[in-house]
């Protein structure tokens, strides 16, 4: 019951995809209903009628949903349509049989075409947005691991809408800024948000001590490439613990000394400041080259990029990454709710 009351306010949070998305779905069944009647009216078999509306109202459907709603980079269309039909004639199916055993005979195509269709708009959304359309930016809020947060109250603020937590943790070994790393606050922030993933940014010369206080909670751990210690072991060690490892990187390591951990990697993280352990910072236009350069990768589809560190409303829209992190700027805004969801949805500009 828990479940549903989150799936439910989930929606209601995403409230601009969501009734974006039944708005395009009425069009779409409209357009069913011209198509088909149009055919049936110049005397084309009714099944056949029947499959070319259902074509018609797909590719409309996919059409907005991808590039006006969801605004998905052009560079997964295939994916996206593949999964976007599957689900749309699995659904379709599911209405047949639906029509077929609960409505009346004499009930007409079209209404019968409208109350099927409008019945499976939430079931619809949920799995278009969690496989179809999932490929949007995923967007992340940054926390030190230090008391001086108001957690409680900036989940009041921003809710469920953020798609991950992103922890920095940071030691003197990386960075001249002293943070006391207070385990206490992870797991305070695991209890605030317990179904997010947790990212765990080790910003450490010597991360492996601080990987067995936040690996419980944690599941992805990024560990530079920086680091004074083996990276392969490392990596070994926290897939032994089933979770995920991904490699860091500063714009002072050329984007090429990475490539081999990489290889053996499903994450990466661009930390595109100047000063790591500091917030705050202007983004640095140099990360615009690191990105384009692993983008080029032949085997570019095996890990996510996400970028770390000043990215705003106008950074986030010439930047073709996966994931991106922010506090400042989705913080410090005047709803940063509806903050999030911009940067979500926020179309790849080139």
């Amino acid at each position: 019951m828990v479940k549903i009351l989150n799936t439910i306010k989930s929606i209601s949070k995403e409230y601009k995809f969501f009734y974006t998305f039944v708005l395009i779905g009425f069009l779409s069944i409209i357009l069913e209903l011209i198509v088909y009647n149009l055919f049936t009216y110049i005397q084309i078999n009714k099944n056949l009628s029947d499959l070319i509306a259902l074509l018609s109202g797909v590719f409309f459907a996919f059409y907005f949903n991808f590039f006006h709603n969801f605004q998905v980079h052009k560079s997964k269309i295939i994916r996206a349509f593949l999964l976007f039909s599957v689900i749309s004639f699995f659904s379709w199916t599911v209405q047949k049989i639906t029509s077929y055993y609960f409505i009346l005979e004499s009930v007409s195509y079209e209404v019968t075409r409208l109350i099927t269709a409008s019945s499976f708009f939430i079931i619809g959304y949920l799995l278009h947005r969690h496989f179809s359309f999932k490929e949007f930016k995923k967007v992340g809020i940054a926390f030190y691991l230090n008391k001086t947060l108001n957690l409680k109250k900036i989940f009041k603020i921003i809710g469920n809408n953020l798609n991950f937590i992103h922890i920095d943790l940071v030691d003197s070994s990386f960075s001249k800024n002293k943070i006391k790393n207070e385990i206490s606050t992870l797991r305070e922030i695991k209890n605030l948000w317990p179904d997010h993933p947790i990212q765990t940014h080790i910003m450490s010369k010597k991360p492996t001590k601080w990987i067995k206080e936040v690996i419980e909670y944690s599941d992805i751990i990024f560990v530079h490439w920086e680091i004074e210690e083996n990276l392969n072991t490392i990596r070994k060690i926290i897939l032994s613990h089933g979770k995920k490892f991904g490699v860091a990187i500063t714009l002072k390591t050329p984007p090429a000394k990475v490539l081999n951990i990489l290889k053996k990697s499903s994450n990466l993280l661009i930390l595109s400041i100047d000063d790591p352990g500091f917030s705050g910072q202007r983004f640095n236009f140099k990360a615009f080259d690191y990105v384009e350069f692993f983008n080029d990768l032949n085997f570019r589809n095996k890990f996510r990029i996400c970028v770390d560190g000043g990215v705003d409303k106008n950074i986030i829209k010439i930047l073709n990454v996966d994931d991106v992190v922010s506090n400042s700027a989705i913080l410090g805004s005047s709803d940063p709710a509806k903050e999030i969801i911009k940067f979500q949805s926020t179309k790849y500009n080139g």
